[in-house]
C-alpha cells in the first residue's frame, strides 16, 4: 500500500468463460480455487496454544513446536497409523454431517513421564494446521466454566486435558459421571465444536480402568502407548 492511507490494498480477478462453461466453472473450478486458497493460508497461519491459567477464559500465544510426524521417534507402524487415522478424519467431515454426528476424535495417550506424550500432540497439530488448548483441570472451579471455556474454543482444534487424576475414588468418578455427560452434551451443540479433539493423557492405564471406560463410552477414543 503506497498511497499513504493506511488502508488495506484490496486485489481482485476477474474470470471470463464461454457461457457452455458456467456449470464447470462455477461448480468445479471456482469451488477449487477457493479451496486451494484456503489450504495455502492454513499452511502460512501460525499456530495457537491457548491456556486457561487464571480465569475461565483463554490466553494464546504462537505455537513454534518443531516437532513432526518426520521427526517423532517412535514405532514406525503406530506412527503411521496415527497419521492414516488423522487423514481418514479430515477426509470424512462430509460422512459425519450426513449421518449427524459431531465432527470429532477422540485419542487418549499414556505412558510415562518424558516419553513423547507432548511431541505426539504438537506433531498432530502442525500436521493438521490445527490450534492447541491446553486444559488444566486444576484451574477450573465449576460445571459454568468449564463450559464457558469449551463454547470459546475455536474450530479446527486440539483440546489436551492432561495428567487427570486417576487415584481418586470410582465413588467420586461415579458422581462425576453425569457431570461430565452433561458437559459433553452441551459442547455438541456448539457447531464450532465439530472439529475438536479429544486428548486425555495418563501415565499408568492400569490404575485409570474405570475413568477410561467412562471416556471410551462418551468419545470411543483411540488408545496409544507411548
Amino acid at each position: 500500500n503506497g498511497n499513504g492511507s493506511g488502508q488495506r490494498e484490496v486485489r481482485s480477478y476477474e474470470l471470463s468463460f464461454h457461457r457452455k462453461h458456467k456449470e464447470k466453472a462455477l461448480k468445479s473450478y471456482l469451488p477449487f480455487i477457493i479451496a486451494t486458497a484456503k489450504a495455502i493460508k492454513d499452511q502460512e497461519r501460525i499456530l495457537q496454544i491457548y491456556m486457561n491459567e487464571y480465569s475461565d477464559s483463554w490466553s494464546p500465544i504462537d505455537l513454534h513446536h518443531p516437532s513432526t510426524f518426520d521427526t517423532l521417534a517412535m514405532d514406525q507402524k503406530l506412527k503411521q497409523s496415527i497419521i492414516d487415522d488423522l487423514d481418514r478424519f479430515i477426509k470424512r467431515k462430509d460422512y459425519y454431517k450426513r449421518i449427524g454426528k459431531a465432527w470429532k476424535r477422540g485419542y487418549l495417550l499414556y505412558g510415562p513421564p518424558g516419553t513423547g506424550k507432548s511431541s505426539l500432540i504438537a506433531a498432530m497439530a502442525n500436521h493438521l494446521k490445527f490450534d492447541i488448548y491446553d486444559l488444566e483441570l486444576t484451574g477450573v472451579h465449576s460445571n459454568s466454566e468449564l463450559r464457558r471455556l469449551l463454547v470459546g474454543m475455536t474450530s479446527r482444534s486440539i483440546l489436551v486435558v492432561e495428567d487427570i487424576d486417576c487415584s481418586i475414588e470410582l465413588k467420586q468418578r461415579e458422581a462425576g459421571e453425569e457431570r461430565t455427560k452433561s458437559n459433553s452434551t452441551e459442547e455438541d451443540k456448539g457447531e464450532d465444536k465439530v472439529s475438536t479433539f479429544k486428548i486425555r493423557m495418563h501415565n499408568n492405564i492400569h490404575i485409570c480402568k474405570p475413568f477410561i471406560s467412562l471416556i471410551s463410552r462418551l468419545f470411543s477414543p483411540m488408545l496409544i502407548r507411548i
